[in-house]
């Protein structure tokens, strides 16, 4: 979306310093061209103003401080940046004539919104935000990012603290709102479960009248979320008067995907998912009640959903050395996620071997979570369980399992036992937080002049 001086000054209450021509808004230098106004955020560890100097291309610029020296292209002066950018984004919005489904959750909100954009192809231009773009910056980033003639919008929302996302829905005014679930995530920062879902609730509780509301049957906290009058409301889940409901699940075990069948309004509709698991299923049902809301056929929803893939490191199917095969589901983790993909595992032929590591930001209560984790992965009867990591370590110890299950307190430490076990029959899941970075554990294994190209 571009936007001129006189239109950025207006949408941020700033001051045109020097007239500047239409160009969309960016805030990171090297995707600048002559046809982009550079936006100067300020970080903890940056300040996007140092970098004025050093800029080629650019209709001009968005500061809030005195410009360079010798500036000779568009400047507009705002109070604060960050504030600006949030502000531009809602101009944005209220530019867009296309349906925003805006989506949060605890867990599997990038896989939903990544499958709500496959289940939409079909109106044509589906913008959708991009990579992990899902915070106070991410959100206006995304709207400025849309077309002006998109045909859908589909905008995800996290948090850590309370009021984000009360914050990022008034921004992005959706239409289509959608919780996936209520879970222990950033307990720390939420204050337990209740608090999570007041602050998933708020992308309900900010809704207008008309606004359609997505609600998961099947998870508690969802259920009891108050919808505000006037608002229309589509169900999914497995609970038998859900509008999209989940029939049957089931692994194609030659692709590692899954055939998922849901009972909707216009009779069976089938979906071949490129991913294992009931969790991927359950979350191609979210995307159908946003096609169904939408008016949308959705046997070609279903269809267009067999062409999606998992995004990132998110139950991603990867390669390893003889033969074996990795699901990297290491971008992230809590308690519920990592539970759903060792179920996952678990349901799939071969040797099945989980790579668990340190799950952050739970609490007071992170011990318990470790070791229930572990207490459930011990159930499941998988072939090995690798814990990595000084939490899941000390939860090892204290259950006294750790005789039976391999544990690592520096992750990296687990790679040369794995690659010396590997057979083509291996199927390997990587899983923890992110600040526990499992994926190198498998990055190691998968170099190609690493430990296992010489055994």
């Amino acid at each position: 979306m571009r936007f001129n001086a006189e239109q950025i000054a207006a949408a941020t209450g700033g001051e045109v310093l020097r007239p500047g021509g239409e160009g969309a808004v960016l805030t990171d230098t090297r995707a600048l061209s002559a046809e982009a106004w550079y936006l100067a955020l300020r970080g903890e560890r940056f300040d996007g103003h140092d970098f004025l100097d050093n800029i080629e291309h650019a209709v001009g610029c968005v500061v809030d401080r005195e410009l360079p020296e010798g500036w000779g292209r568009g400047a507009v002066r705002v109070s604060d940046t960050t504030r600006a950018l949030q502000d531009l984004g809602r101009a944005a919005r209220a530019r867009l004539t296309a349906p925003v489904v805006a989506l949060t959750g605890s867990s599997g909100k990038t896989t939903t919104r990544s499958l709500i954009h496959a289940a939409l192809s079909q109106m044509g231009a589906v913008h959708q935000t991009g990579g992990n773009l899902n915070n106070h910056l991410g959100v206006p980033m995304t709207l400025l990012a849309a077309p002006l003639d998109a045909d859908a919008v589909v905008v995800e929302m996290g948090t850590s603290s309370p009021g984000e996302i009360d914050f990022l829905a008034r921004i992005a005014q959706p239409d289509v709102r959608l919780i996936v679930n209520v879970g222990p995530a950033h307990l720390q920062e939420l204050g337990g479960l209740a608090g999570v879902a007041r602050e998933k609730g708020a992308i309900f509780s900010t809704a207008r009248a008309g606004d359609l509301l997505v609600v998961n049957l099947d998870d508690p906290f969802v259920r009891r979320i108050p919808r505000p009058a006037g608002t229309r409301v589509l169900s999914w889940g497995v609970a038998e008067d859900a509008d999209i409901r989940l029939v049957s699940s089931a692994l194609e075990a030659a692709q590692l995907g899954t055939v998922a069948v849901f009972e909707t309004p216009v009779g069976r509709v089938t979906a071949h998912l490129q991913a294992p698991g009931e969790h991927v299923a359950h979350d191609a049902g979210a995307a159908l009640a946003v096609a169904l809301g939408l008016g949308l056929d959705l046997h070609r929803a279903a269809a267009d959903m067999s062409a999606w893939r998992p995004v990132g490191m998110r139950l991603r199917r990867e390669p390893l050395p003889r033969g074996a095969t990795a699901l990297n589901d290491a971008y992230n983790a809590n308690p519920a996620s990592m539970i759903s993909s060792l179920r996952t595992l678990a349901s799939l032929p071969g040797v099945r071997v989980a790579v668990i590591g340190d799950m952050l930001e739970l609490g007071a209560g992170e011990a318990d979570w470790h070791q229930a984790v572990i207490r459930d992965a011990l159930a499941l009867g998988l072939d090995q369980l690798v814990v990595v990591g000084a939490r899941m370590a000390a939860a090892a110890h204290a259950l006294g399992v750790s005789q039976q299950i391999a544990v690592y307190a520096d992750p990296l430490d687990a790679a040369p036992s794995l690659c010396a076990a590997l057979t083509e029959a291996h199927v390997v899941l990587f899983k923890g937080s992110r600040g526990t970075r499992v994926e190198r554990v498998l990055q190691m294994l998968q170099a190609e002049d690493g430990l296992c190209s010489t055994t």
